[in-house]
């Protein structure tokens, strides 16, 4: 297995998570250096196998690439804003190029992206080190990360994994230095999330340790309430450090909501109706939203895949896609 690993194609995916975690972006405002290499070395590793076995899969993505194109064609929409819906809607069909990945490399799979998630938080965090032991200043102003990367579904993926991971090697192998340092380094990720005052990704976090606890207290009451303990003194000793995060995001709350993703969802719903054509088969690809999220400027996204679809290609293009997606795991 650890021979194998070393086959060209397993080197040019990895390498490529490994320049998307040094030097990536999320969402980068246009294709440089980076993203050709990245895009070069995810080409040379990428496989198609067993189409017929994922023939519906394949018949969905080939759907949701022409009639969108089409649609947003005849509607007008620039190439450019076309391009930036079809390179994350070809994201969603990533198992039938990359399964292979999954199945024969899982634990290298899980671990680079983790690997990925923790190297966004740090330079995140790194954006923000003039007002790093300042807690009371974290989520004022602009945000530093001007990339977001604490945004990243990776950075969560990592606080939760490591967590999990740590749980795992103390309760079941009991491994207490490995389990107690594992997720020390989830603190890393959450720092990143705490500092953007990412509130969806700190209330996931919390609530699988809610959950998590809940469970061991059922099965094992004599380490929840251990852990208990050892939480519990963590959390007296960054207590101001918590109630400041507390405070900034209940403000944040307060000021903002929910972002406007009612308000949001309202816009969108709007557009599906105004006539049977949208309502079908959407704006296509390209398609604009005066998206109320972000202060009702002229956007091509949304922060839904469901609102995303609807708006793009309709309510057909968004059921099609969803059993398309569902179907090419």
């Amino acid at each position: 297995m650890k021979a194998d690993f070393f086959d060209s194609q397993s080197l040019c995916f990895f390498g490529a998570l490994g320049l998307y975690a040094l030097f990536g972006s999320p969402t980068p405002d246009s294709i440089g250096v980076v993203e050709v290499v990245m895009g070069l070395l995810m080409a040379l590793s990428l496989r198609i196998e067993n189409i017929r076995s994922n023939i519906g899969g394949w018949l969905v993505l080939l759907l949701g690439l022409v009639v969108p194109l089409i649609t947003g064609l005849i509607r007008g929409q620039d190439f450019q804003s076309q391009i930036r819906d079809i390179i994350p809607f070809l994201f969603l069909f990533l198992p039938l190029f990359y399964g292979w990945v999954v199945q024969q490399r899982t634990s290298y799979f899980l671990f680079s992206l983790t690997i990925v998630g923790l190297l966004f938080s740090l330079r995140s965090i790194w954006s923000y080190r003039d007002i790093l032991m300042t807690p009371f200043l974290w989520g004022h102003g602009p945000p530093a990360d001007l990339l977001y990367l604490a945004n990243s579904p990776e950075v969560l993926f990592s606080a939760l994994y490591c967590l999990g991971m740590g749980g795992v090697f103390l309760l079941r192998d009991r491994l207490f230095i490995k389990g107690v340092g594992v997720i020390l380094i989830s603190f890393i990720p959450v720092l990143a999330m705490a500092l953007m005052m990412q509130r969806a990704g700190l209330g996931a976090v919390v609530f699988v340790l809610v959950l998590f606890f809940g469970y061991l207290l059922a099965v094992r009451p004599r380490q929840a309430i251990l852990i208990l303990m050892v939480v519990v003194g963590i959390g007296v000793a960054a207590f101001p450090i918590i109630q400041s995060v507390f405070i900034t995001m209940w403000q944040k709350t307060e000021l903002v909501g929910l972002n406007s993703r009612q308000q949001e969802w309202a816009a969108v719903w709007d557009i599906i109706r105004s006539d049977w054509g949208v309502a079908l088969f959407g704006k296509g690809w390209g398609g604009h939203i005066d998206n109320p999220a972000v202060g009702g400027l002229s956007v091509n996204y949304t922060h839904s895949l469901l609102s995303f679809l609807l708006l793009k290609t309709g309510i057909l293009g968004a059921v099609i896609i969803g059993a398309g997606v569902e179907i090419g795991r």
